[in-house]
């Protein structure tokens, strides 16, 4: 608190003093005391003004130091009223009781929001669940039916029956169709179907991965309640995120080259579901040749996983926002489908995981990203023994 703000105000104070001192030296003059009298009593009326004026300003500067102070090392400030110092003044104790009032309605109000926000990431997380049940049966259902047509085409006639109407004697009498016309309409017919049930699972997928995304992300505020830190082979990771993806990586194409040979600590499925998410990224932003290299390298108290690809690149201007939150840029307006949350949900997870997430990007070269796994000085010298 400055002197000035203090004397400004107590403006109407200091202005009433100084008219009663005025008031009293006319007084005292008409009543026929000497200028030198009335002078020294005007001085220690001063003195005594100044020293009222000069406790009154410390002792507020010690009080409002103190709230300031609290402010400071308190993370909840809503709780002030709760914290504020002992004062005997009644102003301050009414203040005080103003402000627990206040505060009290404004933790219950946080109260109902974590309540209500918790009731709902408990309806997403159930909704996650059940609806990865059907997800799951469709995929099921689309393997059993391919490998089911292809065994029925190989059976002599099935296929005819079922596209023409008609027995496979009728076929070849009536229509005149000879053996080598009829396996050329079955070939079709089967890629046709193989073709189409790939592309129903690949869709599938796609939901798959959305609604995982709505999974991670409604758990992303409470990591510690579903994560489990292990010794996590990266190599293994990374093969069963390609192999769970295969098929959109084998329709544009992708070359995969994964030497990961060593170990982090972290959680397995947590860190599946980002490198999942990079690599989906990356097949977005693909070339016409697409080469992904994932490897891991040493580097002191911790190791680095590196996500290599030969896409399109991210312009520098634009490199350090890729991991805000609806961030799409340049290259994600060409795609209708780019939302700008996954890189988001990755740089999140990894900040609860205490995982270093960056990228580095040469435009129309290619862009890395890297994981930076920590470890703790706890745990090499657990290593060591």
């Amino acid at each position: 608190m400055k002197l000035q703000a203090f004397l400004k105000d107590k403006f109407l104070l200091l202005l009433l003093q100084v008219s009663c001192m005025g008031a009293l030296m006319v007084f005292l003059r008409f009543t026929g005391y000497s200028k030198a009298g009335a002078a020294l009593i005007l001085v220690f009326w001063l003195l005594i003004l100044c020293i009222w004026l000069s406790a009154a300003y410390f002792s507020r500067k010690k009080h409002f130091d103190e709230i300031e102070k609290i402010l400071e090392q308190v993370d909840q400030r809503y709780l002030l009223g709760e914290l504020l110092p002992p004062s005997f003044r009644l102003e301050d104790k009414l203040y005080q009781g103003y402000f627990r009032r206040s505060n009290k309605a404004v933790i219950e109000r946080i109260h109902r929001m974590e309540e209500e926000q918790q009731e709902y990431r408990e309806y997403i997380e159930r909704w996650v669940h059940e609806i990865k049940a059907p997800i799951t049966g469709i995929d099921a259902i689309c393997g059993n039916a391919g490998r089911a047509r292809m065994w029925e085409i190989c059976a002599t006639g099935t296929e005819v029956e079922g596209d023409l109407g008609h027995s496979r004697p009728e076929v070849e009498g009536d229509l005149g169709h000879s053996r080598p016309e009829v396996e050329g309409k079955l070939k079709h017919s089967g890629t046709d179907v193989k073709e189409n049930l790939r592309a129903i699972r690949m869709e599938n997928r796609k939901i798959e991965n959305y609604v995982d995304m709505v999974l991670y992300y409604a758990r992303s505020g409470a990591v510690y309640k579903d994560y489990f830190i292990q010794e996590t082979n990266l190599q293994e990771v990374a093969e069963e995120v390609l192999l769970k993806n295969r098929l959109l990586l084998i329709r544009n194409h992708v070359s995969a080259d994964v030497q990961c040979e060593d170990a982090v600590y972290t959680d397995r499925k947590w860190i599946g579901f980002i490198l999942e998410q990079m690599i989906l990224n990356s097949v977005k932003y693909c070339s016409k040749s697409p080469l992904f290299r994932m490897y891991t390298k040493e580097k002191q108290n911790g190791v680095v996983f590196v996500l290599e690809d030969n896409g399109e690149g991210i312009p520098p201007e634009e490199l350090s926002r890729i991991f805000e939150k609806g961030f799409t840029g340049s290259n994600g307006r060409n795609h209708e489908r780019a939302t700008g949350m996954g890189l988001y949900l990755c740089k999140k997870l990894c900040g609860r995981l205490g995982v270093g997430l960056s990228a580095e990007s040469v435009p129309g070269e290619g862009t890395r990203m890297l994981l930076v796994f920590p470890v703790s000085s706890y745990i090499i010298r657990e290593l060591e023994h």
